[in-house]
């Protein structure tokens, strides 16, 4: 019973680890956003600290206001966790948010940002993730 009970929490928390992204990418044609015309976050580690950087590009004329949200993030046994967080709202059609964190603790670690995009009141939202950077 209890190997049974052990089998099937593995499997769920396997069924949570993966996740599936459904892209037009795979077909050769990139997505296309309203009013984000790029996004592009980066981690990197150097010197005791990670430098995470998010950057929003939207459309001149169309995109009023860009909201970022970005979380340094480090993997566990399981899942990942925050380690620290940033936001920052700016009132135009770009945006970047720069942050550094200073560690020594080995793991590896991610950034996950969350744009959110405006145009008047409408908006969208965008998540993307940093590949890991291990120390």
């Amino acid at each position: 019973m209890c190997k049974k009970l052990i089998s099937l929490a593995l499997c769920i928390v396997m069924l949570f680890s993966f996740s599936v992204v459904a892209s037009a990418e795979d077909d050769g044609v990139a997505p296309v956003f309203d009013y984000t015309n790029m996004t592009a976050t980066s981690i990197l580690y150097s010197s005791g600290k990670f430098y995470c950087e998010a950057s929003a590009d939207g459309y001149s004329g169309i995109t009023t206001k860009i909201e970022i949200t970005m979380t340094l993030q480090k993997k566990g046994l399981l899942w990942w966790s925050k380690v620290e967080s940033w936001s920052g709202t700016y009132n135009k059609s770009y945006a970047t948010l720069s942050k550094s964190y200073a560690t020594t603790k080995s793991g590896k670690y991610r950034v996950k940002a969350v744009y959110k995009v405006y145009s008047g009141s409408d908006s969208e939202k965008i998540t993307s993730y940093t590949g890991e950077e291990s120390i």
